[in-house]
């Protein structure tokens, strides 16, 4: 799972506002505001990091732990999969 790459949905669009991203799915009309952890792994979502990289990154930016780290990354990105906004590659 680790070595998947989430990419963000083609139906999507979002805007950074301070702290926050709020991200809109278009076909769905739903709003879902990330904090600034989630929206740097939203900004991530590009479909060349894979979950492991992302959670590296994540982790030089807050200065965590790798191991705290991908869990949480892995599960931010299955919830942003639930919903639609993600997709794991």
């Amino acid at each position: 799972m680790y070595e998947k790459k989430p990419v963000k949905n083609k139906n999507t669009i979002s805007r950074k506002i301070e702290d926050e991203t709020l991200v809109l799915d278009l076909q769905t009309k739903q709003y879902h505001i990330l904090n600034e952890t989630a929206g740097k792994i939203w900004e991530l979502s590009d479909g060349e990091h894979t979950v492991a990289e992302i959670a590296e990154e994540i982790c030089k930016e807050f200065d965590a732990s790798v191991d705290v780290v991908k869990e949480d990354v892995l599960h931010t990105l299955e919830g942003l999969s639930k919903v639609g906004v993600i997709v794991m590659e």
